[in-house]
């Protein structure tokens, strides 16, 4: 006789996650490495952007339906959105100082693989390079956010009976996990994206909104870009 109870509510939490992450941020991009061998076309990349999104906006409410959630479980509320936003914005120039001025210069400069790619997305013409901006705020700012910070440090610990150790555990995987899947290709950019993603969950856990962060995320996207043509375009 088969046991047919469900697992409980903390692994299929988790469970749903370690899937939609896959789901949303491994399967479009490799969908697209594999369809498209060269540099991908500007549509391209700008399909990839809105992939992710509704399919990370999707998911979330899906299981903000199941579990009986607001959308403010997840930090998207207007409250004190200009203060918030005033915040992420501001934690954007001290990183450039810090990888501009130290990291990006010690994994190789103009010879790093995020700068290169910047660089040839730049060089194929403006639609390029807006199809840049748009994967960095729709794909960044926005998908990333609402789904590593919003869904995994809002929604998912209240599948939890110890909340406040699941909160602590969700931090730590939002940081790790979210620096694993950006495949950092040397010591610097795994300091780089590390930091990034110890300023997203630390805006978050402060505010318990999205505002900051998606400000942060969305803002730094744009303005790395920017600085990789100013410097070494």
């Amino acid at each position: 006789m088969t046991d047919s109870t469900p697992p409980p509510a903390p692994v299929r939490a988790s469970a749903v996650f370690l899937t939609g992450a896959i789901v949303c941020f491994v399967l479009p991009p490799l969908a697209l490495g594999l369809l498209v061998r060269a540099s991908p076309p500007p549509p391209a990349l700008v399909a990839v952007a809105l992939v992710e999104l509704a399919s990370a906006v999707a998911l979330v409410a899906w299981w903000l339906r199941r579990r009986s959630l607001s959308p403010a479980d997840v930090g998207l509320t207007p409250r004190h959105w200009l203060r918030d936003a005033l915040l992420g914005a501001a934690t954007v120039p001290p990183r450039l100082l810090i990888e501009f001025g130290v990291l990006i210069p010690l994994a190789g400069g103009a010879h790093n693989p995020g700068v290169e790619e910047v660089l040839t997305h730049a060089s194929a013409g403006v639609a390029a390079l807006a199809a840049t901006l748009v994967l960095g705020v729709v794909g960044g700012g926005l998908a990333e956010e609402l789904y590593f910070r919003g869904f995994l440090l809002g929604a998912l610990p209240r599948a939890f009976v110890h909340r406040r150790a699941a909160l602590y555990g969700a931090a730590a995987v939002s940081v790790l996990l979210f620096a694993a899947l950006h495949l950092p290709a040397s010591a610097p950019d795994a300091v780089a994206i590390v930091l990034a993603g110890v300023v997203y969950t630390a805006l978050f856990l402060l505010t318990r909104r999205l505002t900051a962060t998606v400000v942060a995320h969305a803002l730094w996207n744009t303005a790395a870009v920017l600085t990789v043509v100013a410097l070494y375009g």
